[in-house]
């Protein structure tokens, strides 16, 4: 018999709210509650809030790592059929970012020459450059070329030393380069 009641109160009450301008005030429930019968806000009645109602999943959070392997995670909440939060969980994953990219090597500016190694007749002098700027990495390339230089130096021909011999003196004299030796 209950049930034929409340079917025809459910039935009036359509039907009153059809009717233009009619107001009807509604049940009005606590926030760990529901309404059960939300249609019918006059002879609903309020439970509380059980079970899970929506879930959001978050995004992915960016990789832990700029290279190589990492782990990144999301949060998944559960809201009751309320609207308030439930619980969240957090699901990791893991994740690779290339590996450091690979660096060339490119040479430093040369260093000063060395002294001449002779102060006339050519001689040699050298000077150095590292392959730091920069150096290679991860697989980069060498520097390409020599890390020693040398040029010539003093170039002058040496002047000669020549001594005369005399039944009383001995005399030494130095004479200038020959061109033609």
């Amino acid at each position: 018999m209950w049930m034929n009641i409340k079917r025809v109160l459910i039935h009036l009450i359509s039907c009153l709210m059809c009717i233009k301008d009619f107001q009807i005030d509604a049940i009005s429930c606590g926030p760990d509650e529901h309404l059960v019968y939300p249609q019918y806000p006059v002879i609903g009645t309020c439970e509380p809030c059980t079970g899970t109602r929506d879930s959001s999943i978050g995004p992915w959070s960016q990789c832990s790592v700029t290279y190589g392997d990492g782990s990144r995670s999301r949060i998944t909440m559960y809201t009751s059929r309320c609207g308030s939060i439930i619980r969240q969980t957090t699901e990791t994953t893991p994740c690779h970012q290339p590996r450091c990219p690979a660096v060339n090597g490119a040479w430093s500016s040369w260093g000063q020459f060395t002294p001449c190694d002779k102060s006339c007749g050519g001689g040699i002098q050298v000077r150095f450059r590292t392959c730091t700027n920069p150096s290679p990495s991860t697989g980069g390339q060498p520097c390409i070329g020599d890390s020693l230089q040398t040029a010539s130096c003093n170039t002058q021909l040496c002047p000669k030393l020549v001594t005369l011999t005399n039944p009383t003196a001995s005399v030494l004299i130095t004479l200038p380069p020959d061109p033609a030796s």
